[in-house]
């Protein structure tokens, strides 16, 4: 496994990388479950420091990244909402933020931020490696990582598959990022489900093209389930709309439910990022098939590989 610097964007990671991460999050979690070898894992990097650096809110991103540098023997340094409780509110640029935090000497940098392109910005003004934990409305490549697991661990092999992504794909970082990581598979049919309004962006479209992956648009969500081995599903952002497009009648259109799951396939896995809303209500969280809460926990043996990867890859 190649040392990568900064963690930026999904296209980073090609099939020998992600073999090699879903291999080590799976070791991480046969050692976690035995008390004697959870305790040996906080040896492995000891003496490190994780700088966790939050503009915009989080839960599962930011507590993942913290359990999964703990897990590992690291320091934490953590601050979340930066956006309003940091120097950023007198009008400090994210460049001198970051200048200013390698000065400390944190080890890793875990980054959220608003913009798009944030991430890329602070690697270029930081000595040590940043990591992209969402940037705005571009992308969330730990997320994809940890969903491209997910659907490893759930079906054992992703080439050949079709999976549904579907909801607030103009706005949905998480979904734009796993896309890019689904086109390093071999036969892959990609279904798009979402209203006009909030449709996936062409630039994604345009690289699906490009490696030749076979995909297509569809605005019933009742057509696209019976296909799908994989339904991964999203809320709408409604932070990231403009005033005049579509929200809760879009909502309305876009909801898994009981009558959704009767036309699933019987093995077929329902993912979410979360959090969630009314997209998927809480009645269908005893369905077998529905594999979001098991994504989330997912999400700290993943960012483990991730983080040892960066310190000790090639």
């Amino acid at each position: 496994m190649r040392r990568v610097r900064h963690v930026l964007y999904s296209q980073q990671f090609d099939r020998p990388i992600l073999d090699g991460l879903f291999g080590r999050a799976d070791e991480f979690r046969r050692r976690m479950a035995v008390p004697s070898e959870k305790l040996a894992l906080t040896q492995l990097h000891r003496g490190k420091t994780l700088f966790s650096v939050f503009y915009e809110p989080s839960t599962r991103t930011r507590m993942s990244f913290g359990a999964a540098a703990q897990h590992l023997g690291m320091g934490v340094v953590a601050t979340e909402n930066a956006r309003e409780f940091s120097s950023a509110v007198k009008g400090e640029t994210l460049e001198d933020t970051i200048r200013v935090l390698c000065e400390y000497h944190p080890d890793v940098i875990a980054l959220r931020h608003y913009e798009i392109g944030a991430a890329e910005r602070a690697a270029r003004h930081s000595s040590v490696p940043i990591i992209n934990a969402g940037d705005g409305g571009g992308q969330h490549p730990t997320q994809a990582l940890l969903d491209l697991y997910t659907i490893h661990q759930a079906l054992g092999a992703i080439d050949g598959l079709t999976v549904t992504i579907g909801g607030d794909l103009a706005n949905g970082r998480t979904a734009r990022s796993l896309a890019y990581l689904l086109a390093k598979f071999e036969r892959m049919r990609i279904l798009f489900v979402a209203p006009d309004s909030l449709r996936m962006g062409a630039d994604i479209k345009e690289h699906l093209q490009e490696k030749g992956v076979t995909f297509a648009e569809e605005s019933r969500l009742e057509a696209a389930l019976p296909q799908s081995d994989v339904v991964y599903w999203t809320r709408v952002q409604k932070e990231r709309l403009d005033p005049d497009a579509a929200g809760d009648e879009a909502l309305a259109a876009f909801v898994i439910g009981p009558a959704q799951l009767e036309l699933m396939k019987p093995n077929a896995v329902l993912m979410h990022p979360l959090p969630r809303l009314t997209e998927i209500p809480s009645e269908v969280d005893s369905d077998p098939r529905a594999w979001y809460f098991r994504q989330a926990g997912n999400g700290m043996f993943i960012r483990m590989a991730l983080l040892e990867w960066i310190f000790d890859g090639d």
